[in-house]
């Protein structure tokens, strides 16, 4: 029998770096997406916003003619464990209040860039290559 393991992804999620416009009270901060969903993505960007803070965030996607503008919230952050690396903080970002019709226009395109290496490993796939690693090696040493 499988093991168990909770996904809590409800989109899937593509490697695919699009520039993106952070817009806070301070002002505005560019970035780009490392990897994004319908429902979220993760950004690499300077001087990131706080945890939890809501934000609107303009994503440029490619083919699509107007930029699709949507609230987000971080719910997690490196940023408070950058030392002096030359690397730009990552936050992993939750889309609010968006549109029905901006989320599906974000599937759609996400579906494009979706093959197996683009692809972001969900827990179940490494969960499932883990165990055939350990079922692999079992085999090898006859156990």
């Amino acid at each position: 029998m499988a093991p168990y393991i909770d996904e809590r992804r409800r989109y899937p999620r593509a490697k695919v770096e699009w520039p993106v416009t952070i817009k806070i009270d301070q002002g505005k901060i560019k970035g780009v997406t490392l990897n994004l969903s319908a429902g979220g993505a993760t950004i690499r960007c300077q001087s990131p916003p706080l945890m939890h803070e809501v934000f609107e965030v303009t994503i440029k996607i490619p083919d699509l003619k107007r930029s699709l503008v949507v609230d987000a919230q971080v719910v997690w952050s490196t940023s408070d464990i950058m030392d002096d690396e030359i690397t730009l903080p990552i936050i992993g970002v939750h889309f609010a209040n968006i549109a029905d019709h901006d989320r599906w226009l974000i599937s759609t395109a996400v579906a494009k860039f979706l093959s197996h290496e683009q692809r972001v490993p969900t827990r179940v796939q490494f969960a499932r290559r883990a165990l055939a690693k350990v079922l692999k090696e079992c085999i090898e040493k006859d156990l």
